[in-house]
């Protein structure tokens, strides 16, 4: 039976992450995970990271917009579930929840 996992993620980065462990090590079809905002706006996450880190150290204003969190879904069959599950909570989700089709 499919299940949907959702999980949100502080940075950009670890959002990516999760979607590419999820494509790459587990074999999910791509069009079965999605990353979008958390909220209304374009956002790079809500932690500056990566990229955006360094440019901060150097004093100079980071680049993108921190609106709030990344959304990661995930459709996943039952025997991917909790291989699934590990990675979202390994790159940093918080507040991971599922939900089983009907």
């Amino acid at each position: 039976m499919p299940n949907t996992i959702t999980g949100y993620f502080e940075t950009r980065r670890n959002a990516e992450m999760a979607v590419e462990h999820l494509v790459q090590d587990h074999g999910l079809d791509r069009k079965c995970v999605r990353a979008a905002a958390e909220g209304e706006n374009n956002t790079s996450g809500s932690v500056v990271s990566g990229a955006d880190a360094a440019d901060a150290a150097a004093g100079e204003t980071p680049g993108g917009v921190r609106g709030g969190r990344i959304m990661v879904t995930a459709e996943v069959s039952d025997n991917q579930l909790e291989a699934a599950l590990a990675s979202f909570h390994e790159c940093g989700a918080t507040d991971v929840e599922t939900a089983q089709a009907t």
